[in-house]
This record gives C-alpha cells, sequence and structure tokens, in this order.
C-alpha cells in the first residue's frame, strides 16, 4: 500500500491510497463514519485497471489523519477479537 496525500487542510484531507480495493476503503470508510467527528467520508476508484483509489474525509474539529490513523486501530482491533475466537 502506497498512500499519497494530494489535499490537505485542517480538517479536510484526500489520499491516494495505490494497491488497494473497495475491500479494505469500504471497511475504513463505515468506521470512518462511526467517528461523531467525521461529517464526510468517501472513496472513489475511477476505474478498477487503471485508477487509482482516493480517500476524502473532512472532520469538525479533528486532524483528518488522526482520525484515519484512529479508524485502523479500532479495525485492527476487531480483526484481533475474531482471530483470538478462532
Amino acid at each position: 500500500m502506497e498512500i499519497k496525500i494530494t489535499e490537505m487542510s485542517e480538517n479536510f484531507v484526500k489520499l491516494v491510497i495505490k494497491g488497494e480495493d473497495h475491500t479494505y476503503l469500504n471497511l475504513l470508510q463505515h468506521e470512518l463514519l462511526k467517528d461523531d467527528d467525521v461529517i464526510l467520508a468517501k472513496y472513489h476508484i475511477p476505474h478498477p485497471y487503471v485508477g487509482e483509489p482516493e480517500l476524502v474525509v473532512r472532520t469538525k474539529s479533528k486532524n483528518p489523519i488522526q482520525a484515519i490513523k484512529e479508524a485502523n486501530e479500532r479495525i485492527v482491533k476487531k480483526i484481533d477479537e475474531v482471530l483470538s475466537q478462532i
């Protein structure tokens, strides 16, 4: 996975996430939207063969990069819980 910030302000970030598809981005989007500070979390894959996935996050006050990190931590925690039950 290669991440490139293409646009950023205090409460907004637009990222290109190379090497990912709907599987991870859909999970991340849904986890981001569980955060009360996140106003917008969406992704777009222009074309599965030639497009690079873009993730857009807008927050009320939190740094959007921090919101993404926290969402990823929650995802990892949930996966660890599932794996511990196997």
